[in-house]
């Protein structure tokens, strides 16, 4: 992904946070949604390698129940990184539903790039370069940031490295 486009990506989920009045962690993607009128469904029956799912049409997102909270947080976020960059998806034309998401595809360079997209999304709403900055003057005890802003402690670390706050 380009520098041009991780800047649209992050300015993108900044534009959410901002249109929310969301200026401090933990950010709660699940409130995002419902202001977005999607309908956020846990799903108990998927394998393990399918995290999330956006049905744009039927204002729907699957996330798999089965995964640790902080993973379908993460989910719902990158959920809604395809949600708000608009992102079209391959299996639109056949049917998909909550209940039978699309088998795993082999991904063609530009859903690798949606894919991408969506994740620098769900980072940067819920650990901003601002709020990560701000809680790194206070601590730098990685379980206690993990805590603030309600992410793995992985998650929280590619952030901070992603935005280069380690100097």
């Amino acid at each position: 992904m380009s520098d041009l486009r991780i800047g649209f990506v992050r300015e993108t989920a900044r534009a959410v946070l901002r249109r929310n009045r969301i200026s401090k962690p933990p950010v709660r993607p699940e409130a995002i949604a419902r202001v977005e009128g999607l309908e956020v469904h846990l799903v108990m029956t998927w394998p393990d390698d399918v995290s999330g799912l956006l049905l744009r049409e039927s204002r729907r997102i699957g996330l798999n129940g089965r995964h640790a909270r902080t993973r379908q947080r993460f989910s719902l976020a990158h959920e809604l990184g395809h949600w708000f960059l608009r992102h079209d998806f391959p299996w639109h034309e056949r049917t998909v539903t909550i209940d039978a998401p699309p088998e795993q595809m082999p991904e063609d360079e530009h859903q690798k790039l949606q894919e991408s997209e969506a994740n620098e999304f769900a980072g940067e709403l819920l650990a901003p370069r601002n709020m990560l900055k701000q809680a790194l003057g206070q601590t730098r005890d990685t379980e206690e940031l993990a805590e603030l802003f309600d992410m793995s402690s992985e998650a929280l670390w590619i952030r901070i490295l992603r935005h280069n706050l380690l100097k």
